[in-house]
């Protein structure tokens, strides 16, 4: 089988690539995933997303179908994860450790918790000022779009990944390596068809404690969607009780791998719990 075609661009605050067996299929998944980027992205002072931060908690935000689409589903991990998942308290840390900006007429976050938040279709308002970041949940979002675009132009095989977060389809797999976050040399090994995976890696001497205890470095999560993948990282870090219910419901698995380089099994972890 010929070689894939590669493109890479700097977008959703990181860099994209998308690979594909045809070039129009590649330009599509590139639009998707701008259109993403215009909506949802906090650096943008007039996306979706900056614009409920800004005025949400004076009006009503009438925002994109996708952003609408993108904010239910981080509503739903919230809910069946008891709050383990939280864009309202994700967005009011980013803000407090400058990690995403605050633009003008755009007032300092009250509001840490989800239930702050509410949406009826297209229309979005917070409680009170507040600030929500779908960061990664977008970027899942955004690949699933992707993928959508490229079979929709005719690809038949494809595979985006934005930063970490990727999927991969087509009759032949895709050879994915997860690295060690420590020495960045490639720790887990395997093919991806017709799937998603997402990475979400704590470094700089930061650590988590996560399932027993256990000291982990990074969480890898694959899922059916992009968007559920991401999303499961972040609940996997926080290791709800009800982890096994949530991982099974999506049919995904888990793994991590911990500071001594070990690989740990978080979906048997979970099921021993």
């Amino acid at each position: 089988m010929a070689e894939p075609l590669r493109r890479c661009r700097p977008l959703l605050g990181t860099f994209v690539e998308v690979a594909a067996d045809r070039d129009n299929a590649i330009e599509a998944a590139f639009a998707a995933i701008g259109q993403v980027h215009r909506l949802m992205s906090a650096h943008e002072p007039d996306s979706d997303v900056s614009r409920i931060n800004r005025f949400g908690h004076v009006r009503e935000v009438k925002v994109h179908e996708w952003t609408a689409r993108a904010i239910e589903r981080a509503f739903s991990w919230s809910k069946r994860s008891k709050g383990a998942f939280d864009i309202v308290a994700a967005g009011k840390a980013a803000i407090e450790h400058g990690l995403i900006p605050r633009h003008a007429d755009q007032p300092l976050p009250e509001a840490a918790h989800w239930t702050w938040l509410e949406a009826q279709g297209a229309c979005v308002r917070l409680l009170k000022p507040g600030c929500i970041d779908l960061g990664g949940i977008a970027k899942g979002f955004a690949v699933d779009r992707a993928v959508e675009a490229m079979r929709r132009a005719g690809a038949t095989r494809g595979l985006v990944n934005a930063g970490g977060d990727l999927f991969g389809f087509g009759e032949e797999p895709w050879t994915v390596a997860v690295v060690d976050p420590l020495t960045r040399r490639p720790a887990v090994e395997f093919r991806l068809r017709n799937e998603a995976v997402a990475t979400s890696a704590i470094i700089g001497g930061s650590s988590a404690h996560l399932l027993g205890g256990g000291r982990l470095l990074s969480v890898t999560v694959r899922a059916a969607t992009a968007c559920s993948a991401d999303a499961l990282t972040k609940i996997v870090w926080a290791a709800p009780a009800n982890l096994r219910e949530l991982l099974d419901q999506a049919g995904a698995s888990a793994f991590g791998i911990r500071a001594d380089g070990q690989i740990e099994d978080i979906s048997a972890e979970a099921l021993a719990a």
